[in-house]
């Protein structure tokens, strides 16, 4: 008996990504500018943070950076394909690192022959609410015999 088609689910901006980037690296750029070291190092640190912020805006929560991942495809044999913005394709097996929460769910997976995992994480404003149900569930009873 054949089991059900792999799950597919868009995903969309999300403003809580967007408040959280923004809290965060605000929060961290002022504990380092109020730093006892140099002002230029400050300075110089406070700058790369607001950089790494920008990043994370376009990567994660507005989701228009060309390795911003726009799609899932889950099966339920654990294996996952990862759609970023330009169109590339990346598949792999989830792996039990993977959290699933009731307001958050980082997706882990390793792509195939890579040495490291990648991390997807989702908020609750990313997907429609049926489908993020569906991916909490077939992320928390999934098959699991398969290694990760």
């Amino acid at each position: 008996m054949k089991g059900p088609g792999p799950l597919k689910v868009e995903l969309g901006r999300s403003r809580l990504a967007a408040a959280f980037v923004f809290v965060s690296h605000i929060a961290t750029a002022s504990l380092v500018a109020f730093a006892p070291v140099d002002a230029m190092l400050r300075a110089a640190a406070v700058v790369a943070i607001g950089a790494h912020a920008l990043r994370a805006l376009r990567t994660w929560a507005l989701q228009s950076a060309a390795r911003a991942v726009v799609g899932v495809e889950i099966s339920a044999d654990r294996r996952a394909v990862l759609i970023e913005r330009c169109g590339r394709r990346c598949e792999g097996a989830v792996r039990a690192e993977s959290y699933v929460g009731e307001q958050f769910t980082t997706l882990v997976v390793r792509p195939d022959g890579a040495r490291l995992s990648r991390a997807v994480p989702i908020l609750r404003d990313m997907l429609p609410e049926e489908d993020l149900r569906r991916l909490r569930v077939l992320l928390r009873y999934g098959d699991a015999s398969t290694p990760s």
